[in-house]
């Protein structure tokens, strides 16, 4: 039900806070940046931004969702969206951080955040705040088909944690932008072979924070009702609090709660306005000490308590006969326009998601080992992120590639790597058998027609021989 005392309300939800009780939910209502001399929400100028690239008429008040449906309507391709909002969001790299969410940030006990934006700034402004600046902060994301989770259950999660519920950022259509995204994610969200399982505990077990999400009527029932283990009607064992632009408009949505859900509480407000009032309030009772540091100085290489490599979540079973590509973190933008042009070209290809999270234990490296073993073509994936000092994951993998690969007659070709910048084959630092091998140059990701169809016909040679 709306809330009409909500100095109250925010004492509750600071008391939760405290006690280490709170999930914040995050939309795109608190991303106000300041673009060109002119603050504006950022979905707002990606909408104007995409009708601009998709050359396509604009209004004022267009949402990225009827962006897109007048693209449609117009003939255009669903695949066009995506790596046009990525590039839109890359040429914004030196916008200052949206206050509302170092705000948020600057309340150290809360350690997960969900957010239902494919944007980066939340994960970068916790960097900032949190880390000095340094690239600490876990990202995860889901998207249909993903099995991605939570390494731990919630009480055992020592990283500040932020997970895409709806997708992140990418070329590939892996994040939602549209009503019918939103419909696919949320179906997927509940489906039992795919849904994150700790996550949906965590969401079930503490009280949520959502704000600035824009919750349509049917959508705010749902995603309320995902987040309680029992009917609305019942639920006793958790207090909700919503908060948002577009929930002000939704009385239908406040009426159903108030009927149906008093442990939801509606709050009467702006979405920025709540945070800066509830940031007011906690910074009064826990103020920020003027030389204080880093959040916390933690060892990269240890683990989460418990964690293991199944919890870093499950990676797609991979078929026989898939093209391995290999590669630096860093180079995962780049990497997904590859596998995205082998996919359509019909080359079926595996690679790790998640390849700068830590690798805990004998069970992983079997994993990976048995599928470079079970792979038509190893693809090492060559950039400077590819020479750096430290030890990393990927050449592990290169160098059980190059042992099987003794295995094979001259004449066929296992090992084909792919640079993607100019770093040439006698830089320091270069594995020694991949600098004596043919090199495939591809530039920012696009695969020549010719090189597509060798790929192709090499994987199906493999598969016949292998059968």
């Amino acid at each position: 039900m709306a809330e009409k005392n909500t100095g109250r309300l925010l004492e509750q939800l600071i008391a939760f806070i405290e006690e280490g009780l709170v999930i914040p939910v995050i939309g795109p209502e608190l991303l106000m940046l300041d673009i060109d001399g002119k603050t504006t929400l950022l979905y707002s100028y990606l909408a104007e931004q995409l009708a601009q690239r998709l050359e396509i008429a604009s209004e004022p008040a267009d949402t990225l969702n009827a962006v897109v449906c007048r693209y449609l309507s117009q003939g255009g391709q669903r695949e066009d969206i995506y790596p046009e909002l990525k590039r839109a969001i890359s040429e914004l790299s030196q916008v200052k951080l949206p206050d509302a969410l170092v705000k948020l940030a600057e309340i150290r006990p809360l350690k997960l955040f969900v957010t239902t934006s494919f944007d980066p700034y939340l994960a970068q402004v916790l960097n900032q705040v949190r880390y000095g600046g340094l690239d600490k902060t876990r990202v995860l994301d889901f998207y249909p088909g993903s099995k991605n989770d939570l390494p731990v259950a919630l009480k055992n999660l020592k990283r500040t944690t932020v997970f895409h519920l709806f997708g992140k950022l990418a070329a590939a259509p892996e994040y939602a932008v549209t009503d019918e995204d939103v419909l696919e994610f949320m179906h997927d969200l509940q489906a039992h072979d795919s849904r994150p399982k700790r996550l949906f505990d965590a969401l079930v077990m503490q009280d949520l924070m959502i704000i600035g999400c824009p919750l349509v009527d049917w959508l705010g029932r749902f995603f309320v009702r995902i987040g309680n283990k029992y009917r609305l009607i019942i639920s006793r064992d958790k207090t909700d609090f919503l908060v948002g632009d577009q929930l002000q408009k939704e009385t239908n949505l406040a009426e159903f709660f108030q009927h149906f859900s008093s442990r939801t509480k509606v709050c009467p407000m702006a979405s920025i306005e709540f945070v800066n009032e509830l940031h007011r309030r906690w910074i009064a009772i826990h103020p920020i000490p003027p030389d204080a540091e880093s959040d916390e100085d933690e060892d990269e290489s240890q683990p989460d308590e418990n964690e293991t490599e199944a919890g870093l979540g499950e990676d797609d079973p991979m078929q026989s006969g898939a093209v391995f590509l290999s590669y630096a973190h860093e180079d995962q933008p780049t990497v997904l326009l590859i596998r995205d042009a082998f996919e359509k070209a019909g080359i079926e290809v595996w690679f790790d998601r998640n390849p700068n999270a830590l690798r805990v234990g004998d069970n992983f490296e079997t994993k990976i080992k048995t599928n470079i073993e079970q792979c038509s073509l190893f693809m090492p994936i060559i950039s400077g992120n590819t020479l750096t000092r430290k030890p990393r994951f990927f050449r592990a993998e290169w160098k059980h590639a190059e042992q099987l690969a003794l295995r094979y007659p001259d004449s066929i070709r296992f090992i084909i790597p792919v640079v993607i910048d100019d770093t040439p084959p006698d830089a320091p630092n270069m594995d020694e058998q991949i600098r004596k091998l043919h090199w495939e140059r591809i530039q920012d990701g696009q695969c020549s027609s010719a090189f597509l169809s060798e790929i192709k016909e090499l994987q199906r040679v493999y598969r016949r021989d292998n059968g």
